[in-house]
């Protein structure tokens, strides 16, 4: 294929002479970028005439075996060559390709980076309805951060967190269910998190703290919760560390559903935040300001944290808040719905006052 092939631009211009390799990643044609690229018959950082790099290009159609391609022969996953400074995460997060966005993070780049319209990739994923992504890219970390903890750091003789811990308190970070009960369920299928909740504590505490002082707070991340594993718990009787909070997390009045207990704990959560000059703090107060309702803080927060949602699908679990398909419904009354068997035996002591009526 010549190279000075001319193509009709998406957006309807006039026909341009697009680079070759260009043209290859458009098709999608890995084996001739890479024997372009092996060959040396272009550079890796190629521009189009608006400073589209190949990895702009693949990221904005979310082709994410192309995109690993260009990365592995060294691309700049934070370019911002283009015209109106969007780099290729920009471009992932329009394309709606949640591999294709990971890739880019976990390659390093940056989430706070703005176009010239001061737009960061999570906002531009917003914009077009992407929530998934927004949520993906605003509690995206890498496990280094946490792995920093895990080794002496100055004049200090024992790590602030031990190195077994720094997986599964990773793992519960980053998953964007906010819900407190769900938190604590979490936790308590984790023998290394339960054993160290102190230390946990303490390594979050830092991490927000020095998050806070990010120059380039657009978007802040957020402590959040693991997605929970598949299967039961064996008993239905056992005892759980964290049962008597959850308990009165989910007591509410009978007169109106409101889960009173949740609420006021988020709302004391939002409450006790030392950053209170962080973007996101003051939109998550502004938005909660005088408004009540059943767990209404929490929504407020999933809203800010994770992009707010174009329906309510109603398949939320009553009991932890985890998004599952497969809930099933209270047999009795049908008004409430849990994803397991352990939801609902939390929940009952409360519900059963009213299931009855």
């Amino acid at each position: 294929m010549d190279a000075t092939n001319k193509v009709n631009s998406e957006n309807g211009e006039s026909s341009k002479e697009v680079p070759e390799i260009i043209q290859y990643v458009n098709s999608n044609d890995l084996k001739e970028v890479k024997n372009i690229l092996v060959s040396g018959k272009a550079k890796i950082e190629t521009q189009d005439e608006n400073g589209m790099t190949p990895l702009h290009h693949a990221s904005y159609k979310g082709q994410y075996e192309m995109c690993k391609l260009l990365i592995d022969f060294g691309a700049d996953v934070n370019a911002d060559s283009h015209d109106h400074g969007y780099s290729p995460l920009h471009f992932a997060a329009l394309s709606g390709s949640t591999q294709t966005v990971q890739l880019l993070l976990s390659s390093g780049a940056k989430i706070y980076h703005t176009n010239t319209l001061k737009r960061t990739p999570a906002q531009m994923a917003g914009f077009v309805g992407n929530h998934v992504i927004v949520a993906l890219i605003n509690n995206y970390l890498p496990l280094s951060s946490i792995e920093y903890y895990t080794k002496p750091q100055g004049l200090e003789t024992e790590s602030k967190l031990p190195p077994h811990v720094s997986k599964p308190l990773y793992d519960l970070i980053m998953q964007t269910n906010l819900h407190p009960v769900y938190t604590a369920m979490i936790a308590e299928k984790n023998l290394d998190l339960l054993n160290n909740l102190d230390k946990c504590s303490k390594v979050l505490s830092l991490m927000c703290e020095k998050e806070a002082k990010r120059s380039e707070n657009v978007n802040e991340k957020s402590k959040t919760n693991e997605e929970e594993n598949e299967g039961e718990r064996n008993s239905r009787n056992e005892n759980l560390f964290f049962e008597p909070i959850i308990k009165k997390w989910l007591i509410g009045k009978a007169s109106d559903g409101f889960q009173e207990h949740l609420e006021f704990y988020v709302r004391d959560a939002i409450k006790a935040f030392p950053y209170v000059e962080m973007p996101l703090f003051l939109q998550v107060v502004r938005n909660v300001h005088g408004k009540s309702g059943e767990s209404w803080a929490l929504d407020v927060l999933h809203g800010v944290i994770n992009g707010p949602k174009g329906f309510d699908d109603g398949i939320t679990c009553f009991t932890c808040g985890l998004e599952n398909k497969n809930v099933k419904k209270c047999a009795k009354c049908k008004s409430v719905q849990y994803c397991n068997k352990t939801c609902q035996r939390l929940h009952w002591s409360s519900h059963k006052k009213v299931c009855a009526k």
